[in-house]
């Protein structure tokens, strides 16, 4: 099963994929990402999350456009963004190919508080932000 969100976000596709992809700050926007850490050097990590623990065993990306995440051991088999450019906006969708249908209702409320963190993220660095002052956890609460 396939679940989708979307959310528009005031940036450039580049802007935001540099930060999709930077497994470096993932856990600094990410409020379902506690940590990451490699596992097999540029070939796989593994990540403490919100939904569970999360095997990365491979992935696609293509620059500017969309990545895509290939899990093991998770309730998810992939995970991917796809940006849309529509003039200075980019419409951003998440989306995750679950195992377990009833595990819908529950990734889609993960997966809209995800797009909301970042667009939080991006809305802070184009406003002058610095990466390392960005509290996830206060943003999303005063959305």
């Amino acid at each position: 099963m396939r679940m989708e969100k979307k959310i528009e976000i005031k940036s450039s596709p580049k802007r935001i994929y540099d930060i999709l992809i930077d497994a470096e700050i993932i856990t600094k926007w990410n409020p379902g990402v506690n940590e990451i850490t490699e596992k097999k050097e540029g070939e796989e990590f593994f990540l403490k999350s919100s939904v569970g623990d999360i095997l990365i065993v491979g992935w696609e990306q293509v620059e500017n456009e969309s990545a895509t995440w290939h899990m093991k051991n998770s309730t998810m088999n992939s995970l991917g963004y796809v940006l849309q450019p529509k003039g200075d906006i980019v419409e951003t969708t998440l989306w995750a190919d679950l195992d377990n249908k009833k595990l819908a209702k529950g990734y889609e409320k993960v997966g809209e508080l995800t797009l909301k963190a970042l667009k939080n993220f991006v809305d802070f660095l184009e406003e002058g932000g610095n990466p390392k002052d960005f509290d996830k956890k206060k943003l999303i609460v005063s959305q």
